[in-house]
């Protein structure tokens, strides 16, 4: 090592050992055993990870300013346990990358990769969020699922009182200076009181990706594209409810999704209720049904899980979820290829550990 590298080296040394100490290395990892009556015309058995929830790691780092503020910092991996390639299609950080400050009384403002306020105030009260993929309304076009993350974006979220949670994100989009593509706004509004719960979240995409055939099953209809193609606009306007006494958290939500391509608008509608019982205080049982619209077809969704705890950060669980649709749209669940007509059924047996 020469001389000038090996100054370099030790100057840097007493800076990374006091960031090891403000740094969090966490992660999750989902695998299980998947049986599906209908992918592409077949019945299936198949080993399936990140089915209830996508295993991913992570960086999450803190620095103390004084008087309530910090600088923070998230950096996340996703990745198949099975076969160890990265999610989000190879990015490194493909699923969080986002630098900020926090204060205690003026809230967090954070720059980079970041969900929407639907995934942070709106997706707990859906029963994906208990039972994962197979919960999930078609084509995760109201982005519970999370399968929104946003580049390019400044996001702003404060508590302006116990209980009371609110948010603003902009991102500049791919090009700002010409087309625009990219370019989001969202905002979202949650609120938790004990036994009243509630959330609200709206986003605006512009330059969204989609290929409705391969994630809802069906096309848009004239004149939209029957393969592939860009939504000049997205937009989803999302509220949620919940109320809860003792063991027992009954939930309700609605989405309403549109999509625009050039002077051709469509809506997809979402209408969903669950319930949550803690049995004992290791064993929970979820069950939840939604309707979605989207003229001409409709989409019926029944799903339950049934989750054990076998520690603090470890559980097992066994799920099913069945789909009937109508209208002529196949039935789709989320990572399970479409079926051959309107009718699948998913069955999953798992375990998921937290670190």
């Amino acid at each position: 090592m020469n001389k000038p590298l090996a100054m370099a080296v030790a100057l840097a040394l007493p800076t990374f050992a006091h960031a090891q100490s403000a740094v969090t290395l966490y992660g999750l990892i989902d695998s299980g055993i998947t049986y599906v009556s209908n992918a592409s015309g077949k019945s299936e058995v198949v080993a399936a990870d990140g089915v209830i929830q996508p295993s991913r790691f992570g960086l999450r780092g803190t620095e103390d300013l004084g008087a309530g503020a910090h600088v923070v910092f998230t950096l996340e991996n996703g990745f198949s346990l099975n076969t160890g390639a990265d999610s989000q299609s190879g990015l490194m950080f493909g699923r969080q990358a986002f630098v900020g400050l926090t204060s205690n009384r003026w809230g967090s403002l954070t720059f980079g990769r970041q969900y929407d306020f639907i995934w942070d105030y709106m997706t707990l009260f859906s029963i994906g969020s208990r039972l994962g993929a197979y919960g999930f309304h078609p084509g995760d076009y109201d982005h519970l699922g999370g399968s929104l993350r946003i580049n390019n974006s400044v996001k702003y979220s404060v508590t302006p009182f116990a209980g009371l949670s609110l948010g603003a994100l902009y991102a500049f989009g791919a090009d700002p200076a010409t087309t625009g593509s990219g370019r989001v706004v969202a905002a979202g509004m949650q609120y938790s009181g004990g036994v009243f719960g509630a959330a609200f979240a709206y986003n605006n995409v512009h330059g969204m990706s989609l290929n409705p055939t391969a994630q809802i099953g069906t096309t848009l209809g004239s004149p939209f594209p029957s393969g592939a193609f860009v939504a000049s606009n997205m937009q989803n306007i999302e509220a949620a409810a919940s109320v809860t006494f003792g063991p027992s958290s009954t939930r309700a939500l609605f989405t309403a999704t549109s999509i625009k391509y050039r002077s051709a608008t469509v809506t997809m509608r979402s209408y969903e209720i669950s319930e949550v019982y803690q049995i004992t205080p290791a064993l929970s049982a979820s069950a939840g049904f939604s309707l979605t619209r989207m003229s001409p077809s409709t989409w019926h969704v029944a799903s339950a899980i049934l989750d054990y705890s076998l520690s603090k950060k470890t559980d097992v669980y066994i799920s099913a979820a069945y789909q009937d649709v109508t209208g002529g749209a196949h039935a789709t669940f989320l990572t399970v290829p479409a079926s051959s007509n309107g009718r699948d059924f998913a069955a999953r047996v798992g375990i998921r550990t937290l670190f």
